[in-house]
């Protein structure tokens, strides 16, 4: 089971409820709804496929490193990563957080270059 705070399972389960009320695959809602879910679970380094699989070392890499840890490991490996990646990885350090996308970001970069294996 995917250890999440009480108040983000519940917002996953409310946006999932919402989600499977809505019969049309295609629907605006269900797609927010979906998008809702991912946001959420992109929080804690978690993607859609980690609430079905089990998969206990995700839940273990999100639980012991931050955002911050996965962004040092990626700089440790900076000839792996394009200039533009480099870039991006420096610049993070100016946040207090990331978004979403910005967390999508360096996941992407850090399974690219072998830090999240």
């Amino acid at each position: 089971m995917i250890a999440l705070p009480t108040s983000d399972r519940s917002r996953i389960a409310a946006a999932l409820a919402l989600a499977e009320a809505n019969a049309n695959p295609v629907d605006g809602e269900r797609l927010a709804a979906i998008g809702a879910v991912e946001r959420l679970l992109s929080r804690h380094g978690l993607r859609l496929r980690d609430l079905v699989s089990g998969d206990t070392a995700a839940q273990t890499r999100t639980a012991a490193r931050t955002w911050r840890d996965v962004a040092a490991d990626c700089r440790a490996r900076s000839g792996s990563l394009r200039r533009w990646e480099r870039e991006f990885i420096h610049g993070l350090g100016r946040f207090p957080r990331l978004s979403p996308k910005q967390h999508a970001i360096l996941r992407e970069i850090a399974d690219r270059v072998g830090v999240m294996r």
